[in-house]
């Protein structure tokens, strides 16, 4: 067996892998495969629906269930239109960092992985130890839930995953839920001078927009959590696009939507209030005039919320490990969120910043992913016995 490779080192071979999440992930998949085979590693994927995207999941040790399981997603954003000082698919060190896209978002923590895996693959392992590795995180959290589902009905389910987001390596036991998407209005366009002849698209999007506006006020009355920031449920519109020319009655109007709610909220209710308003409050008196007149809402992702950990010596034995004192909780969402839909209790925990995540540039502290390393070497330590 050849010498181990450290963090860094796998992580310039990962980043070196251009995985926007409109293309193909399976060259950086084989080329993962081939790193675990001398290790031992057992490998199943979970292949997207046409078959040019695919999840990866490795084992090392028995079969059985109560092991630990180590989870990342393989796709990154584009680097088109930032300005970048140097190639990013080629790993540069610049004063204790290393710069690339994906190393902090997230081929850091597959490094890191990767890095532990001698110590793993020697242990006289007991309980299975996992790598869960993902595609198309970064278009909503859309790919992994095939081998999430998976495993949490296996034979092997784990007692444990942990995802490893960019969190400077402390730990988050909860995030907020969410669902995104598209609505579109369809109206009847004619001459701005004879508006009330015709169904102005934009006017009825900004009626809708102004439910949503309510119902964002009425969610800060709503359930709270002071694990995050701020404690309770959002939902806000952040695109808005629609509308030919300044004297013609707009025809099409779209606008993005997002929401991201605490525990007791229910994000499908929210959907079904907004819903429901333009179905029975908007769209009765679009129709009078044209029958074609509507709107229509295209739900892009849900993104299950992550849940504090009901089993406190669980907490206590990651706190331990990682030497902090208290949890954390945040109000985007991760894969995290989906592991635990699945019966896998769930955490966040991983190296480097989130404020370097998407960026010129990205980089991470090498120190980071030592910590990391670390950390995962202890934390399958717990399978042996």
């Amino acid at each position: 067996m050849t010498q181990p490779l450290s963090a860094t080192d796998y992580l310039a071979r990962l980043v070196a892998f251009p995985t926007v999440s409109a293309v193909s992930n399976l060259a950086m998949a084989d080329a993962i495969e081939a790193m675990v085979a001398p290790y031992g590693g057992r490998c199943r994927r979970f292949p997207n629906a046409t078959g040019d995207k695919a999840n990866l999941l490795v084992t090392f040790g028995p079969e059985l269930p109560g092991g630990v399981l180590f989870s990342g997603h393989m796709d990154v954003v584009p680097c088109e239109g930032q300005d970048w000082t140097g190639d990013p698919w080629t790993l540069r060190h610049v004063d204790g960092r290393v710069i690339g896209r994906g190393a902090t978002d997230m081929k850091g923590f597959l490094a890191c992985c990767l890095a532990a895996m001698p110590a793993i693959a020697a242990a006289p392992l007991q309980r299975p130890v996992h790598f869960a590795f993902s595609y198309d995180e970064e278009v909503g959290c859309t790919g992994v839930g095939s081998m999430a589902e998976w495993i949490g009905a296996s034979a092997m389910r784990p007692r444990l995953a942990v995802i490893g987001e960019p969190s400077n390596m402390e730990l988050i036991t909860a995030h907020k839920g969410g669902m995104i998407g598209w609505a579109h209005v369809k109206g009847v366009p004619g001459h701005s001078s004879q508006p009330d002849k015709y169904v102005n698209a934009v006017m009825i999007a900004a009626e809708l927009v102004a439910e949503i506006n309510r119902i964002r006020q009425d969610m800060k009355d709503g359930p709270r959590l002071d694990l995050f920031d701020p404690p309770y449920s959002t939902i806000q519109v952040n695109q808005i696009r629609g509308g030919l020319h300044g004297n013609i009655v707009a025809e099409d109007c779209a606008f993005f939507w997002e929401m991201r709610v605490v525990p007791g909220t229910d994000d499908r209710e929210v959907f079904r209030r907004f819903s429901t308003y333009a179905a029975e409050v908007l769209e009765p008196a679009m129709k009078r005039i044209s029958p074609e007149a509507g709107i229509r809402f295209d739900v892009m992702s849900r993104i299950p919320l992550l849940a504090p950990l009901g089993e406190s010596g669980l907490e206590a034995e990651l706190l331990g490990l990682l030497g902090q004192s208290a949890p954390r909780g945040v109000s985007y969402g991760t894969e995290a969120g989906i592991f635990a839909a699945a019966g896998i209790p769930s955490v966040v925990c991983g190296p480097g910043d989130i404020a370097d995540a998407h960026q010129p540039d990205e980089g991470i502290a090498i120190a980071q992913l030592d910590a990391c390393v670390a950390f995962l070497e202890r934390l399958a330590g717990s399978c042996r016995g």
